[in-house]
């Protein structure tokens, strides 16, 4: 006797294949405590991890320049990614947490709406 035919499962759409990838290297749950631990406020300071990383950004920004502010910021991001990528196979607390400070501080301190105004036409937002 002849056994029909198993049809192939469908393909997945890239939104699948992300999301089947991205549970896989970590759980959705870490990366929610990862983020609360970044951002909770530290007793005695009052103030998370993460946004004391934005304001040191944001320092550089007003005091330097906000393009290496930007590098500064991006940077850190950019090197907590690669971590969190690199984190095999599965990925644990520690890169989870450095990616959700850097990416807090990031938006906390350096990205402003109107950057881009400054960057197209040389003139400061105030």
């Amino acid at each position: 006797m002849v056994a029909p035919p198993i049809d192939p499962p469908p393909e997945l759409n890239w939104r699948q294949r992300a999301w089947a990838w991205l549970t896989e290297r970590c759980s959705p749950y870490s990366a929610i405590i990862a983020l609360a631990a970044s951002v909770a406020p530290i007793p005695g300071i009052g103030y998370g991890i993460g946004p004391i990383w934005g304001s040191l950004l944001y320092a550089v920004r007003i005091t330097t320049h906000p393009i290496a502010a930007y590098a500064i910021g991006l940077g850190a991001v950019a090197i907590a990614g690669r971590n969190l990528i690199r984190a095999a196979p599965r990925c644990g607390a520690g890169p989870l947490f450095c990616l959700s400070v850097s990416t807090v501080g990031a938006l906390y301190g350096v990205i402003r709406p109107l950057d881009i105004v400054t960057a197209l036409t040389g003139v400061p937002t105030s």
